[in-house]
Protein backbone atom coordinates (compact mmCIF):
# COMPACT_ATOMS: atom_id res chain seq x y z
CA UNK A 1 0.00 0.00 0.00
CA UNK A 2 2.79 2.56 0.87
CA UNK A 3 3.96 1.89 -2.73
CA UNK A 4 0.40 3.05 -3.89
CA UNK A 5 0.57 6.42 -2.16
CA UNK A 6 4.15 7.28 -3.58
CA UNK A 7 2.46 6.86 -6.82
CA UNK A 8 -0.19 8.80 -6.35
CA UNK A 9 2.34 11.89 -5.09
CA UNK A 10 4.24 11.52 -8.06
CA UNK A 11 0.98 12.00 -10.25
CA UNK A 12 -0.40 15.19 -8.60
CA UNK A 13 3.28 16.56 -8.38
CA UNK A 14 4.56 16.08 -11.71
CA UNK A 15 7.48 14.69 -13.16
CA UNK A 16 9.43 18.15 -12.27
CA UNK A 17 8.66 17.64 -8.73
CA UNK A 18 10.80 14.55 -8.38
CA UNK A 19 13.79 16.42 -8.17
CA UNK A 20 12.55 19.13 -5.48
CA UNK A 21 14.13 17.23 -2.18
CA UNK A 22 13.95 18.70 1.78
CA UNK A 23 17.83 19.54 2.08
CA UNK A 24 19.72 19.23 5.56
CA UNK A 25 22.73 19.83 6.20
CA UNK A 26 25.90 22.78 5.23
CA UNK A 27 25.20 24.63 2.08
CA UNK A 28 21.83 23.11 1.99
CA UNK A 29 19.65 26.41 0.99
CA UNK A 30 22.80 26.47 -2.14
CA UNK A 31 21.71 22.73 -3.05
CA UNK A 32 17.95 23.63 -2.81
CA UNK A 33 17.86 26.78 -4.89
CA UNK A 34 20.18 24.82 -7.49
CA UNK A 35 17.11 22.34 -7.49
CA UNK A 36 14.47 24.80 -7.84
CA UNK A 37 16.48 26.69 -10.38
CA UNK A 38 16.69 23.36 -12.62
CA UNK A 39 13.10 22.49 -11.67
CA UNK A 40 11.54 25.54 -13.05
CA UNK A 41 13.13 26.74 -16.09
CA UNK A 42 14.91 22.98 -17.49
CA UNK A 43 18.42 22.97 -18.67
CA UNK A 44 18.48 27.02 -20.17
CA UNK A 45 18.15 27.88 -16.86
CA UNK A 46 22.77 27.32 -16.65
CA UNK A 47 23.08 28.48 -20.15
CA UNK A 48 24.31 31.83 -19.01
CA UNK A 49 26.79 30.10 -16.62
CA UNK A 50 28.90 29.26 -19.54
CA UNK A 51 30.45 30.77 -22.51
CA UNK A 52 30.65 29.02 -26.08
CA UNK A 53 33.74 28.98 -27.41
CA UNK A 54 34.36 28.55 -31.33
CA UNK A 55 36.92 25.27 -31.66
CA UNK A 56 39.02 24.31 -35.05
CA UNK A 57 37.27 20.93 -36.98
CA UNK A 58 39.52 18.18 -36.81
CA UNK A 59 39.89 15.74 -38.98
CA UNK A 60 39.03 12.45 -37.23
CA UNK A 61 40.77 10.68 -39.79
CA UNK A 62 43.91 13.05 -39.92
CA UNK A 63 43.95 12.88 -35.62
CA UNK A 64 43.82 8.96 -36.02
CA UNK A 65 46.06 8.58 -38.39
CA UNK A 66 48.81 10.72 -36.56
CA UNK A 67 48.08 8.79 -32.87
CA UNK A 68 48.19 5.38 -34.70
CA UNK A 69 51.94 6.86 -35.95
CA UNK A 70 52.75 7.44 -32.55
CA UNK A 71 52.07 11.16 -32.98
CA UNK A 72 51.53 13.07 -30.00
CA UNK A 73 47.37 14.36 -29.60
CA UNK A 74 48.00 17.45 -30.31
CA UNK A 75 50.41 17.75 -32.81
CA UNK A 76 47.10 17.94 -35.64
CA UNK A 77 47.23 21.38 -34.47
CA UNK A 78 50.44 22.15 -35.71
CA UNK A 79 50.21 20.70 -39.22
CA UNK A 80 50.47 24.25 -40.78
CA UNK A 81 52.29 25.66 -38.33
CA UNK A 82 55.68 26.86 -37.99
CA UNK A 83 56.54 24.80 -34.37
CA UNK A 84 60.01 25.64 -32.23
CA UNK A 85 61.08 25.06 -29.03
CA UNK A 86 63.09 28.09 -27.79
CA UNK A 87 64.87 29.72 -24.60
CA UNK A 88 62.33 31.34 -23.32
CA UNK A 89 64.94 34.15 -21.64
CA UNK A 90 66.31 34.78 -25.12
CA UNK A 91 63.01 35.19 -26.47
CA UNK A 92 59.54 35.60 -24.81
CA UNK A 93 60.87 37.31 -21.55
CA UNK A 94 62.44 40.07 -23.43
CA UNK A 95 59.54 40.63 -25.87
CA UNK A 96 56.72 42.77 -25.36
CA UNK A 97 53.75 40.70 -26.55
CA UNK A 98 54.89 38.30 -23.52
CA UNK A 99 51.33 38.32 -21.18
CA UNK A 100 52.13 39.66 -17.34
CA UNK A 101 52.70 36.84 -15.34
CA UNK A 102 50.86 34.84 -13.68
CA UNK A 103 49.44 34.00 -17.25
CA UNK A 104 51.59 32.59 -19.74
CA UNK A 105 50.68 33.67 -23.28
CA UNK A 106 51.08 35.50 -26.56
CA UNK A 107 49.62 38.59 -27.46
CA UNK A 108 51.37 38.93 -30.77
CA UNK A 109 48.59 37.80 -33.24
CA UNK A 110 48.59 34.24 -35.05
CA UNK A 111 51.43 32.92 -32.13
CA UNK A 112 50.85 30.30 -29.45
CA UNK A 113 52.71 29.36 -26.38
CA UNK A 114 52.46 25.47 -27.15
CA UNK A 115 53.83 23.94 -23.87
CA UNK A 116 56.50 24.14 -21.66
CA UNK A 117 58.75 21.13 -22.25
CA UNK A 118 61.45 22.45 -19.50
CA UNK A 119 62.08 24.89 -16.90
CA UNK A 120 64.08 26.87 -19.70
CA UNK A 121 62.31 26.20 -22.94
CA UNK A 122 58.76 27.18 -24.59
CA UNK A 123 57.24 25.33 -27.53
CA UNK A 124 55.76 28.05 -29.64
CA UNK A 125 54.11 28.10 -33.30
CA UNK A 126 54.49 31.04 -35.48
CA UNK A 127 56.23 33.01 -33.84
CA UNK A 128 58.02 36.17 -35.89
CA UNK A 129 61.12 36.75 -34.02
CA UNK A 130 62.05 32.99 -34.05
CA UNK A 131 61.70 33.11 -37.53
CA UNK A 132 63.06 36.09 -38.51
CA UNK A 133 66.28 35.29 -36.52
CA UNK A 134 66.30 31.67 -37.94
CA UNK A 135 66.53 33.55 -41.18
CA UNK A 136 69.35 35.82 -40.25
CA UNK A 137 71.56 33.09 -39.04
CA UNK A 138 71.43 31.34 -42.54
CA UNK A 139 72.35 33.81 -44.33
CA UNK A 140 75.54 33.89 -42.12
Amino acid sequence: MPRADADDADDTQGPQQEFRRDRQGPLSDIASAVDERSTDAGESAFDELFEQEQVAEIDSDQLWDRLENDQPPDSFLEADREVREIDKHSYCHQCPHFAEPPELACGHDGTDILDVPSLETFRVADCPVVLENEDLEREY
